[in-house]
């Protein structure tokens, strides 16, 4: 039988060197209002993540001096004076449910263990914040391109009486409205689902990025 194993080989080093990656990444929190909102990672560093397949052993000590030299070079948002997009910030605390997410090494797709019972407990504190009733779900996605396209299947299946599960969407003349301001995902969207991008219509929108209810009006009719 193999012996085998992905578990560190030194214990006490990596532990050592897991500490000191965490100490960074909170001091590279700490300092998030310090310095340049953006920097762009250097063609050194590009040149490193542009190698061949690695076969040779690596320790955690230079795993951990790796993953700390690429810490500056974040795509900006954590930093106050970020503006390019509406992705979430990131916050210290994040730093805290990720060590554990990692050590458990979850799947929630079924099963009986503590990350379900997170899952439906954050799922339950948003429908109060939304006053949806208590009969209400949801599913925590990855991020919201996935969530577009976890409700757009809700709604297709909806309107289909849920036949295209096993029969596809055929000849369904299924149409979709949305302002010309709609994240680029949505039509995706429709793409992967099968419905086709071409059946997504974009309403203008005033000066206020408004959807223009009249034009809307004149689509629908």
């Amino acid at each position: 039988m193999s012996n085998t194993t992905l578990d560190p080989q030194d214990w006490d080093s990596f532990r050592r060197d897991a500490h000191a990656l965490l100490d960074q990444a909170l001091d590279k929190m700490q300092s998030a209002r310090d310095g340049r909102v953006w920097t762009p990672l250097p063609e050194a560093m590009k040149a490193t993540l542009n190698a061949p397949l690695p076969t040779a052993q690596m320790n955690s000590a230079e795993i951990a001096s790796r993953l700390s030299a690429m810490l500056p070079y974040g795509v900006g948002n954590t930093h106050p004076r970020f503006f390019g997009w509406v992705h979430g910030a990131g916050t210290p605390g994040d730093i805290l449910p990720d060590m554990a997410a990692a050590a458990m090494n979850a799947n929630l797709g079924g099963r009986d263990h503590g990350a379900i019972y997170v899952e439906r407990q954050v799922l339950d504190w948003c429908r109060q914040m939304m006053g949806f009733p208590e009969a209400a779900s949801g599913l925590i996605t990855s991020g919201t391109s996935m969530g577009t396209i976890v409700a757009l299947k809700v709604a297709r299946d909806r309107a289909m009486g849920f036949s295209s599960r096993a029969a596809g969407v055929g000849g369904a003349s299924l149409v979709g409205y949305t302002s010309q301001q709609a994240h680029a995902c949505v039509a995706q969207a429709f793409d992967m689902l099968g419905l086709g991008s071409d059946v997504l219509r974009k309403i203008p929108t005033d000066a206020d990025f408004r959807m223009d209810i009249n034009a809307l009006s004149d689509q629908i009719n």
